[in-house]
């Protein structure tokens, strides 16, 4: 089994974004939990992931992802940013 841990969360676009949509950043540590034939639990650290997503709300208050971002397919958070900027401008206000 894989347990994500938030580690680091920011929100971007506070005040420039629609009210039911948020851009948000989010580090995770990952560790790898198993069951050993001993019975006992051992958890493994394994890799960072890290993500931008673009979420938005629904009457109920659920957020639902509009897009994910890994920010290891990009240069930097900032060009996610800037894709964002171009790609979702029906969000901004």
């Amino acid at each position: 089994m894989i347990v994500h841990d938030l580690v680091e969360a920011k929100e971007y676009f506070e005040n420039e974004t629609k009210n039911d949509y948020l851009v948000l950043y989010e580090k995770f540590q990952n560790s790898k939990c198993d069951f050993e034939e001993n019975g006992r639990f051992c958890m493994k650290e394994a890799d960072q992931k890290e993500v931008v997503q673009i979420l938005r709300g629904r009457e109920d208050d659920t957020l639902y992802s509009v897009k994910n971002y890994d920010v290891n397919e990009f240069s930097s958070v900032e060009a996610i940013l800037e894709k964002v900027k171009t790609e979702y401008q029906e969000i901004f206000v």
